[in-house]
């Protein structure tokens, strides 16, 4: 069970089983691995396997797509996460949404109120989410990979500069990291 965060995976959907109650299902591309833990669960494991602040990534990202819900998950470059609902609840802590990689959905049909994924290894997994709701997530999803593109360019660029060259620090350097330590320092408390 402990190994799941190395699989490549596809989907984290909770399901009811009988005789277990709620449950989750990882989608992996060569197997299906069924758990008592719940999907906040699977998903906190995930991210710290992945060294992701969940929180501060929601933050991040939803500021700059304009959402404040379902926030695509971005693990990786390869391995953003989109959130769907594809279940309706029956106890008071059961999860609905289920996690679905982006680069692992082949492709959506249905209707506006019968929605399916179907997953590369072509599994079909039914949602409670409209088909209109369904493409806005995945376009959401690749938002957030082109952001996270730009973020990463932008950061290695940047550290790039300073070791290739051999210059005194500038005062828009220093107002620039002044300004980024009382950012940190906000945040921090």
């Amino acid at each position: 069970m402990e190994d799941f965060v190395t699989k490549d995976i596809m989907a984290v959907v909770p399901v009811y089983v009988a005789d277990r109650g709620n449950c989750t299902i990882i989608y992996a591309e060569d197997e299906n691995i069924t758990t008592n833990s719940s999907v906040r669960n699977i998903i906190k494991r995930l991210c710290t396997h992945y060294h992701l602040d969940r929180v501060a990534s929601n933050k991040y990202f939803g500021n700059l797509i304009q959402v404040k819900n379902g926030v695509p998950l971005p693990l990786t470059r390869d391995r953003i996460f989109i959130q769907l609902k594809v279940r309706r609840a029956i106890g008071h802590c059961d999860g609905t949404m289920g996690y679905f990689n982006l680069d692992s959905i082949k492709s959506v049909k249905g209707t506006e109120n019968d929605a399916f994924v179907i997953l590369k290894n072509g599994t079909e997994i039914k949602c409670v989410s409209a088909l209109s709701n369904i493409k806005k997530h995945m376009k959401n999803g690749e938002l957030v990979r082109n952001l996270y593109d730009n973020r990463i360019y932008t950061a290695n660029e940047a550290m790039e500069r300073y070791e290739t060259s051999n210059t005194p620090a500038t005062k828009a350097d220093i107002a620039r990291l002044y300004m980024m330590l009382q950012d940190m320092s906000d945040k921090i408390g």
